[in-house]
């Protein structure tokens, strides 16, 4: 789909849009729209905090919310002020937080100390934002948002496939306050940590099942407050106290005093340890291009369901100008959010209110909220993560199945496979990997050989004695002629160099054809493929003709070694060329014999009657030079002309252009006939390519002709109708050739 940029129209500014947004009709769906997509947002918010700063870090989590809060508040505000449509919402999104999750083990596995291992996260964070939103801002502003479009679908696919593996551990590691791995499930298992976070795996699960049924807006919304309410009840019936929630791990706080987001400072700068960053850089290059991937899925998603083309380019651009201003404040990643901004259409239409309500919205909780958000559960965000991450699986992984072919599948699950067990970054590789070899294997099996013809039923353009034709349909399948297309790199080259091998050894060849009209380049492996098929040429004593290369294309071949050779190598300037001097080649013997013959042969070979010989003394004989012009373009039908010997060509001539043959015509040929008999002008040059002696039958000895001798006359008109039928029968067997 390519995406047009368009400025906006003037009731589209978002001035504009504000001033109409704020009418009652418009504001109130708006307003409660944008409290509902709050809530959602500021409870994902928590739960990606919560991914990052689990296990070892949860005592720094009010400061991850914070982040995560400060992020959420930009990504609402900046994007409803700047982007090209009114319904797009921006936020915190869950494939760069499930990354950022993994940077942050990274780097608390490198960092003791908890001061400096907070600053390094912190710091982490805000650079991966940053660097993705210049990335971004870049990838926009020079319109190459179509290039993150050539990432294969299914790498793609197991991108998102591991995001939401990362997404599933990291929603039980945090209801369980410890890291997930393979080594450490038994602990996971015991029925002291079970507890903790299989009521959250069982409610993401439901969560799932029931969100594919039930598509009212406010389901989430409330689906969280039933979760808080059910908690709570279960907590009252057990007789357990707010301290005992809290020193039990059941809740997110209690939080330190004071406002939940902090801008880096210069302590925490001079604490950082950089050199557990730098390890990270694969991490914040996948996120990069995890981000600009989610963002172009989510906005093709949001053109079908709005039905309109998006400024793509522009809205990269917001989504950079967005996260370079929530990095400087050590934010989390954002892009454009599909299922937020389709509810905003639908329920408020294209209104930039509802992404400022929510902007406000979140940033009173990140002022305000520290106190209240400590007594949320744990299980609520855990819940939240682990049904993402089924979501993510479940359209990759189970629907996946019926939608994508074989190879496309199994490479989703080989990057799922990788990414699971070895890391993300791994997984990308292993997956662009396998993505390039099957397209290899694919393209190999693809022959680039459009047509293989022979000479017998490909024939140039020169039209030949009857002798030669039946010489040509005897002997013609010597001339093996292969027409070549695309791109011919390793994989193709073999199986072309097999091809002509196995034509070599199971007929006699003596010629064998090759044209690079439709070729678009060949790799070094290919050109070496070439130079195997002259020392065959050699040993089996035939010529390889190359036609149809460009300038480029020759020289490469001449500089690799494959220049002219007599019996090896020749060239040609294009197909219909290289197929005339293989007839030429293989009808020489004929030819001797050709020159001697006269006119009267020739026309005895059609109409052997008495009547042909006077026919014959009608003709005014001539002879012409190389060079001369026989039939000039655009002149009056005045004559028909035979020719006896020599050999003319027939062409197109446009000025300012090469002249472009049709027809090159040897002894006992009609010359001119159809403008003859149509009274039409000339549509093509008759030129002489060597001497040449011709007959010349005017339209008034014709006339003379049919008064005095009808039956000289009739043996005329019959001679006609032959040369025009083995003109439409010679145009058949091409036709013919180049479709079988």
């Amino acid at each position: 789909m390519t995406i047009e940029s368009r400025p906006f129209p003037s009731d589209k500014h978002p001035t504009n849009d504000i001033r109409n947004a704020l009418r009652p009709e418009r504001s109130i769906p708006a307003l409660l729209a944008g409290v509902l997509i709050s809530i959602l947002q500021i409870a994902l918010s928590i739960s990606f905090a919560a991914l990052i700063f689990r296990g070892e870090m949860t005592a720094d989590l009010s400061r991850g919310i914070g982040m995560a809060l400060f992020s959420a508040a930009l990504g609402f505000g900046i994007t409803s002020l700047l982007t090209s449509y009114p319904a797009i919402l921006g936020g915190n999104q869950s494939a760069p937080a499930a990354i950022m999750g993994v940077m942050a083990a990274g780097i608390a596995g490198l960092v003791t100390g908890g001061e400096a291992r907070l600053a390094t996260i912190i710091v982490a964070v805000a650079l991966t934002t940053l660097i993705t939103g210049v990335c971004l801002f870049g990838l926009g502003a020079f319109r190459l948002t179509g290039l993150v479009r050539f990432l294969p679908y299914p790498v793609a696919g197991g991108f998102l496939a591991g995001t939401g593996w990362l997404l599933v551990v990291g929603g039980i590691g945090t209801m369980a306050r410890q890291p997930f791995s393979f080594n450490g499930l038994p602990a996971l298992f015991e029925s002291g940590t079970l507890v903790y976070w299989l009521p959250g795996l069982i409610l993401g699960a439901v969560l799932l099942i029931f969100s594919t049924r039930i598509r009212h807006y406010s389901f989430m919304p409330a689906m969280i407050v039933a979760i808080v309410a059910g908690f709570y009840l279960i907590a009252r019936l057990a007789g357990m106290s707010s301290a005992e929630l809290s020193a039990g791990g059941w809740l997110l706080g209690p939080f330190p005093a004071g406002q939940l987001w902090q801008p880096i400072s210069m302590a925490e700068l001079s604490a950082v340890e950089w050199g557990a960053i730098w390890p990270q850089l694969p991490h914040l290059i996948s996120t990069v291009v995890i981000t600009a991937i989610a963002l172009l899925l989510n906005a093709a998603g949001l053109e079908l369901a709005i039905n309109r083309d998006l400024d793509l380019n522009h809205e990269m651009r917001v989504a950079g100008v967005t996260n370079m201003a929530s990095g400087a404040g050590a934010g989390l990643v954002g892009y454009l959010q599909l299922g937020t901004s389709t509810l905003n259409e639908r329920l408020g239409g294209a209104n930039r209110l509802t992404g400022l309500t929510a902007a406000v919205i979140c940033g009173l909780t990140l002022w305000m909220g520290g106190a209240v958000l400590g007594f949320v559960p744990t299980v609520v965000f855990g819940t939240l993560l682990v049904y993402l991450g089924l979501s993510f699986l479940w359209e990759w992984v189970v629907a996946g199945r019926k939608r994508l072919p074989t190879t496309d599948y199994l490479i989703v699950l080989l990057i799922l496979v990788v990414i699971a067990t070895v890391g993300f970054l791994e997984g990308v590789l292993v997956g662009i990997l396998a993505t390039i070899i099957l397209f290899v294997v694919s393209y190999s099996r693809t022959s680039v050989v459009k047509h293989a013809l022979t000479g017998a039923s490909f024939k140039s353009r020169v039209t030949r004695s009857p002798e030669d034709r039946a010489l040509l349909e005897a002997i013609g399948d010597q001339a093996y002629l292969l027409q070549l297309q695309g791109f011919i790199f390793f994989g193709t080259a073999n199986g072309l160099l097999d091809k002509v091998r196995t034509r070599v050894h199971e007929f006699p060849t003596r010629y064998i054809v090759i044209d690079f009209r439709q070729v678009i380049g060949l790799d070094s492996t290919a050109l070496l493929s070439f130079k195997k098929m002259t020392q065959i040429a050699r040993s089996s004593e035939f010529t390889l003709v190359l036609s149809g290369l460009s300038d480029k294309l020759r020289t490469r071949f001449e500089q690799g070694g494959l220049r002219e050779e007599s019996g090896v190598i020749r060239y040609a300037y294009d197909l219909d060329h290289a197929a005339e001097w293989c007839e030429d080649q293989l009808c020489v013997n004929q030819r001797d014999a050709l020159a001697r013959k006269s006119l009267l042969d020739h026309l005895l070979a059609i109409a052997p009657q008495p009547a042909t010989e006077r026919l014959v003394g009608y003709m005014e004989r001539a002879v012409l030079d190389a060079g001369d012009y026989l039939i000039r373009q655009g002149t009056e039908p005045d004559h028909l002309f035979f020719l006896e010997s020599g050999q003319l060509t027939a062409r197109l001539e446009n000025p300012g252009q090469p002249p472009v043959r049709l027809e090159t015509m040897q002894g006992g040929h009609a010359v001119g006939e159809l403008g003859f008999y149509m009274g039409t002008r000339r549509s093509a040059a008759v030129v002489v390519d060597r001497p040449s002696v011709i007959y010349i039958m005017s339209q008034a000895t014709l006339d003379r002709l049919e008064e005095e001798d009808s039956e000289a006359a009739y043996v005329f008109h019959r001679i006609i109708i032959h040369v025009l039928g083995e003109r439409v029968l010679h145009l058949v067997r091409a036709i013919d050739a180049l479709q079988g």
